[in-house]
């Protein structure tokens, strides 16, 4: 089956791009030829405009209203875009979701996932393209895989919700990234909803080795710090576990601030004798590498997609949300326990993967 893939856009984020990339592997272990829609949802500056006047005028009457982002030029450097060039099938670029994608690339089915595909603060006046409303009327599959709101509160306006719950309801299977999505799709979207795995679970540590550059060295051990939030209490937990462990700190950035390729970010989480992050995927990708690690929370980000992670693998105690408290000292992890645990649950998600599309 020609599945086409619709998720945020392939920009300067390693979670973003390594989600999308192991979808289309889980895809292809499944017989299906995966190709991502690669969209930037830019507005003209009219549009813009428009956009911005009416959610003014919302606020000023007292409703929730999100302002639009205006497009700010190249979305991706070459850091990022020679791995997405090379690595995942997509379409040529187009500024809107357009309805014609799925007669142009023979498309039998529609997938959205993942990452947070479904928040409103993250989608703006393009939140209902999340739900397909791009594709209204065609005969397709439509399947949410993963799809995840980040928070666990409702922050779509009536109009909002209205429309996307109409077009969630038109799915033929709907799955979320956290619990507290299949409540929130049962309470506000009208639909039932299944908990799976982010897309980078569903493989293995092995199935990221063709992938990660075995050439990057990060020299004497070392904490790697992967925070997207860099604060002067954050800095001072990390000295504080550095000098506890006795190791160099060697600390990355996310976003234009990168100085990483995809390749290179894996090796450092790999290689790394312990990491400190604030990442849902810095969170996972230290998970399956069994590296020891921290999870500050991120709350502005969204705690409850991290949370529920890591309780249902057993892990919540590596969740800090309070830097002062936090205790340091050496804990050692029962990796047997977390990977047998992940793999029943890779087990269920890909299950719901397959029988969703067949």
């Amino acid at each position: 089956m020609r599945v086409g893939i619709v998720t945020q856009p392939l920009e300067m984020n390693y979670g973003g791009i390594l989600q999308n990339w192991a979808l289309q592997q889980a895809l292809k272990k499944l017989g299906h030829e995966p190709i991502t829609i690669d969209a930037y949802q830019r507005y003209s500056t009219t549009r813009y405009l428009f956009n911005s006047l009416r959610a003014i005028i919302k606020r000023m009457t007292g409703q929730k209203a999100y302002m639009p982002n205006p497009y700010k030029g190249a979305l991706r450097n070459e850091l990022m875009g020679r791995f997405i060039e090379q690595n995942i099938n997509k379409t040529k670029v187009m500024w809107h979701y357009k309805r014609r994608v799925v007669k142009q690339y023979g498309l039998d089915a529609l997938v959205v996932g993942s990452d947070q595909v479904w928040r409103a603060k993250y989608n703006g006046d393009h939140l209902e393209d999340m739900y397909l409303r791009f594709a209204e009327g065609l005969d397709l599959k439509r399947v949410a895989y993963a799809a995840s709101f980040g928070i666990d509160n409702w922050e779509y306006t009536a109009e909002q919700t209205a429309g996307c719950a109409g077009l969630a309801q038109r799915f033929d299977a709907v799955s979320v990234r956290e619990l507290s999505g299949v409540n929130l799709c049962r309470e506000h979207l009208n639909v039932e909803a299944q908990c799976v795995l982010d897309p980078t679970m569903l493989l293995e540590a092995k199935d990221y080795q063709p992938v990660i550059d075995s050439g990057w060295d990060g020299g004497e051990p070392y904490l790697a710090v992967y925070c997207l939030d860099v604060t002067p209490e954050k800095e001072a937990f990390i000295n504080q576990l550095a000098a506890e462990r006795g190791l160099k700190v060697r600390q990355f950035s996310a976003g234009w601030n990168s100085t990483l390729t995809v390749e290179q970010w894996l090796a450092m989480l790999r290689k790394a004798a312990v990491v400190v992050t604030d990442s849902f995927h810095g969170t996972v990708f230290s998970i399956l590498f069994g590296r020891d690690f921290y999870t500050i929370g991120n709350a502005d980000r969204g705690n409850t997609r991290i949370h529920g992670m890591l309780q249902s693998l057993g892990l919540e105690t590596r969740l800090v949300t309070d830097l002062k408290a936090a205790d340091i000292t050496s804990h050692d992890i029962n990796w047997n326990q977390v990977r047998i645990s992940l793999a029943s649950e890779r087990k269920k998600s890909m299950e719901f993967l397959a029988n969703s599309l067949n």
